[in-house]
């Protein structure tokens, strides 16, 4: 049988009308009807519609908007027998819901969905949060910026990849002020990594942490090379593993090509610890 297109706009306001007056079920169905899950690729356009629409829920909705998302995101689905890549779906599309509400408005019980979705076991799910605080972030940097620094005191290396996640995207990072704070969220995060025991570096939380550093520290360091550069070095000339990891692996980068003839340093050091 061949998929079905995805709802335009107005069938989607009708549905998340329903929805709000008590009646989920149909919504949940046509979302994880038009997911593409099982896949490579879930609809994240869709994702993002849902999102938007959920934003513009008038203000006498917002409460039964955010009890709804969260009930996605703990799995109390109002549609028994749904697939489990749908319910996943669904909780990726309340994740960045959470995110435009937060963004849109001050409801701390959408905050605090976001940050739970942060650390959830799902990838999908969490980066669907780190997603969701991009739109926060968007909307007033500072307030976002309190949140993702939020994220990094848990100590939750999922809640600090999210953090990381959060703050490593260039169009977010054209303000100086907004890149050397990304740099220091980036840097804290690398220092949450560093400082865990050798018996937890394994663990796959800590690894999904070290996986998005891999990335992350060379976006930061484009966006404000005076002090993204250096923490890059000393990550280089670290004598911890990880540490050397998370540099070659940034090192690859072809972003960093216009920086060349400042990481000698780091790149000889890389090479020597290969």
């Amino acid at each position: 049988m061949d998929a079905l297109p995805d709802p335009d706009r107005s069938e989607l306001a009708a549905l998340w009308a329903g929805a709000l007056g008590g009646a989920p079920s149909p919504l949940e169905r046509r979302l994880a009807e038009s997911s593409r899950l099982p896949g490579p690729r879930a609809n994240l356009e869709l994702a993002a519609r849902f999102a938007d629409l959920v934003a513009a829920t008038a203000d006498d909705g917002r409460d039964a908007a955010v009890a709804l998302l969260g009930d996605w995101l703990t799995g109390r689905l109002s549609s028994p027998g749904l697939p489990e890549g749908d319910e996943e779906f669904l909780a990726a599309c309340a994740a960045l819901a959470a995110g435009s509400v937060t963004a849109t408005s001050s409801a701390e019980a959408a905050d605090h969905l976001l940050t739970s979705a942060a650390g959830d076991e799902r990838w999908r799910v969490r980066e669907m949060a780190a997603t969701g605080m991009q739109r926060v972030l968007r909307a007033d940097w500072n307030t976002g910026l309190r949140a993702v620094r939020g994220w990094l005191r848990s100590g939750d290396p999922l809640e600090a990849r999210a953090a990381v996640a959060a703050v490593a995207e260039p169009p977010l990072l054209k303000d100086a002020g907004h890149a050397t704070e990304a740099v220091a969220v980036v840097g804290d995060a690398v220092d949450l990594l560093l400082a865990m025991p050798a018996d937890r570096r394994a663990d796959d939380d800590v690894r999904v942490l070290r996986k998005a550093l891999g990335y992350a520290v060379s976006v930061v360091a484009v966006a404000h090379p005076d002090s993204g550069l250096p923490m890059l070095e000393r990550l280089a000339t670290s004598t911890d593993t990880d540490a050397r990891w998370i540099a070659r692996e940034n090192l690859t980068k072809a972003r960093l090509t216009p920086f060349a003839d400042r990481l000698t340093v780091a790149r000889d050091a890389a090479a020597r610890t290969r």
